[in-house]
C-alpha cells in the first residue's frame, strides 16, 4: 500500500472518501472505478488557484533560474493567466462525464470544478478573487530577495520529484514542491503555500519530506553527498505566498520521532481497515463515513456515496 500525508488526512476525515479515492482507476473496465477516477479530478477554486501558481513556478520560474535566464514577473503572470483562461474554459464546459472524455489528452488545459458537478455554476466573484490572488502570490515570490538568492546559489533545483521509502509495512510517497541541492550545505526543501491566513504550519508534511529525501532510494541525478545527511539536517522553507512570508526551520529529533509515529499509526489504521484484503475485495460499506456532515458538501464522491452505487 502507498501512504501519503494527503491520504492520511482523507482517511481521518472520512474512511469511505479514502476508499473511493484509492479505488478510482483511469484504465479500469469497471464503470464505477472509472467514474471515481474522474470524480477525484474535481477541485475547489481555491485548490485550482494554488495549482496554477505551483505549475508556473515549477515550469517557468525554476527552469529559468537553473539555466541562468532572466525571467520577468510580467512573463510569469502572462503564463499564469494563459493557463487560467484555458483551464477555466475547460471547467465551464464540464465534459468530465461525457463518453470518451480523457483528462490526460487535454494535458495542461484540463480543469474540473466541484461546483460545476454539484451545482452547475461558477461564482464569478470567486473567479476574480482567484485571479487576483494568483497575481498577488507571484508578485510576492518576485519580491522575496533572500529566497531568490538561495535558489540562485543552489547547484541543482528539482521541482515536483516523487520520493518513496518503506516504513511500517507501507510505501511512503512524498512529492516536495522543490528540492534545492548545494555543494557546501544540506539540501533545502521548499513548500509553496497559497492560502490567505497562513494558519497551517504544515510541519508534519515537511517532516515527511525530510524523511523521504534522506531515506528514499536516490534518483540518478541526486548528488552522492545526500547519503551523508539526516532528516534533522535538512533545511525546510514554508513559503506563504499570500502573506509574503518565508518560515524556515529544521526538525529536532523528537519531531522526527513524532512524524515516524504518525506514519506508523496512520498506516496501521488503513491496513486494519482493509483487513488484509485488496481494495477490489472490499466495498464502501466496510468503511466508516465522516462524523462531520459538513465534510460531505465538499466531497468529490458525494454522488456515488449518497447514491448507494458502491
Amino acid at each position: 500500500m502507498i501512504w501519503s500525508i494527503s491520504d492520511s488526512k482523507t482517511f481521518r476525515r472520512c474512511q469511505r472518501q479514502w476508499y473511493y479515492k484509492k479505488l478510482g482507476n483511469a484504465r479500469a473496465r469497471d464503470p464505477l472505478r472509472r467514474r471515481l477516477y474522474l470524480l477525484n479530478k474535481l477541485q475547489s477554486l481555491s485548490a485550482w488557484r494554488g495549482q496554477i501558481v505551483d505549475t508556473v513556478i515549477s515550469e517557468v520560474v525554476i527552469p529559468a533560474v537553473v539555466s541562468r535566464r532572466r525571467v520577468t514577473l510580467e512573463l510569469v503572470k502572462a503564463r499564469a493567466h494563459q493557463l487560467f483562461d484555458l483551464q477555466l474554459s475547460c471547467a465551464r464546459k464540464h465534459e468530465l462525464m461525457s463518453p470518451g472524455f480523457s483528462p490526460t489528452k487535454l494535458g495542461s488545459e484540463f480543469a474540473a470544478f466541484h461546483c460545476m458537478e454539484y451545482g452547475g455554476t461558477i461564482n464569478d466573484d470567486e473567479i476574480k478573487k482567484a485571479a487576483d490572488e494568483i497575481d498577488q502570490a507571484l508578485t510576492s515570490l518576485f519580491s522575496m530577495t533572500e529566497l531568490k538568492d538561495l535558489l540562485k546559489a543552489a547547484t541543482m533545483l528539482i521541482p515536483q520529484r516523487a520520493l518513496i521509502f518503506e516504513h511500517s509495512g507501507v510505501s511512503v510517497r512524498a512529492v516536495p514542491d522543490l528540492i534545492a541541492f548545494f555543494d557546501n550545505r544540506p539540501p533545502v526543501i521548499v513548500d509553496w503555500k497559497v492560502h490567505v491566513f497562513g494558519i497551517d504550519e504544515a510541519w508534519l508534511q515537511l517532516a515527511a519530506y525530510s524523511l523521504a529525501l534522506t531515506r528514499c532510494k536516490p534518483h540518478k541525478d541526486f548528488p552522492v553527498a545526500l547519503k551523508t545527511f539526516s532528516a534533522t539536517q535538512i533545511e525546510l522553507a514554508e513559503v506563504q505566498l499570500l502573506r509574503n512570508r518565508v518560515r524556515r526551520y529544521s526538525l529536532i529529533a523528537e519531531e522526527v520521532e513524532s512524524a515516524e509515529a504518525y506514519i506508523a499509526g496512520s498506516s496501521t489504521e488503513m491496513l486494519l481497515a482493509l483487513e488484509g484484503k485488496q481494495l477490489n475485495q472490499v466495498s464502501a460499506i466496510d468503511f466508516n463515513v465522516t462524523r462531520f456532515p459538513g465534510s460531505c458538501q465538499s466531497c468529490q464522491f458525494r454522488s456515488v456515496c449518497w447514491g448507494g452505487n458502491a
